[in-house]
C-alpha cells in the first residue's frame, strides 16, 4: 500500500463492512436522466479499470455540491453520502498537512 495512504487505514478498517454495502448500493443507483441508447453495462465495463479514480471524480463532485447535499440530507435518506463525504474531506485534507 502507498504511504499517503496510511493516514486512512483505520477508518478503512474500521468500516470497511459499511464501505463496501455503501459502495454497493451507491453503484446500483440508475440515472434516470440518461441519454437514450446510454448502455449502463457497457459503460461500466469501461469504467471499472480505474476505480480510484472514479471514486475520487465521485468525492470531487461530492464536495461540489455538499451545501446541497446536507440541505437535502435533512429531508432525504442521504445522510451517510454527506457523512463519508465530509470523512473523506477531512482525510484529505489532515495528508495534505502531511505531505507539506
Amino acid at each position: 500500500q502507498e504511504q499517503y495512504m496510511e493516514v486512512v487505514n483505520p477508518f478503512i478498517l474500521k468500516n470497511k463492512e459499511r464501505m463496501i454495502v455503501f459502495l454497493d448500493q451507491l453503484s446500483m443507483v440508475t440515472d434516470p436522466t440518461a441519454p437514450p441508447g446510454w448502455n449502463s453495462e457497457q459503460n461500466s465495463n469501461q469504467n471499472s479499470q480505474d476505480t480510484g479514480r472514479e471514486l475520487a471524480t465521485l468525492h470531487h463532485i461530492c464536495v461540489s455540491y455538499l451545501p446541497e447535499l446536507q440541505e437535502l440530507s435533512n429531508i432525504l435518506s442521504i445522510k451517510k453520502l454527506v457523512t463519508v463525504t465530509d470523512m473523506l474531506t477531512k482525510h484529505k485534507l489532515k495528508y495534505r498537512e502531511m505531505i507539506s
